[in-house]
């Protein structure tokens, strides 16, 4: 298994996880300690990982990036919109 994602919360992991589930990837969310009150919030440090199969690497790596890629842009998109008065 290799990891192709690192994410400080579970929320991301779980919407990328949905689109590599989605494109036939094996994804798998990890994670060494996660609360049994909320799930979604983890404390450890590196938060959660997004490992996939040895031969399905490549194709996750290049899912992510596209991914990172729009999460970008539709931050740069937010912040460059005018305020309204």
């Amino acid at each position: 298994m290799k990891t192709v994602f690192n994410a400080a919360f579970q929320e991301e992991a779980k919407v990328l996880k949905s689109i590599l589930d989605s494109a036939g990837i094996n994804a798998e969310l990890m994670a060494d300690s996660m609360l049994d009150v909320n799930p979604y919030f983890v404390i450890e440090p590196k938060g959660v990982q997004i490992v996939v199969p040895d031969d399905q690497e490549e194709d996750a790596k290049a899912i992510v990036a596209d991914f990172k890629m729009n999460k970008k842009d539709n931050l740069n998109k937010a912040n460059q919109k005018e305020p309204t008065s």
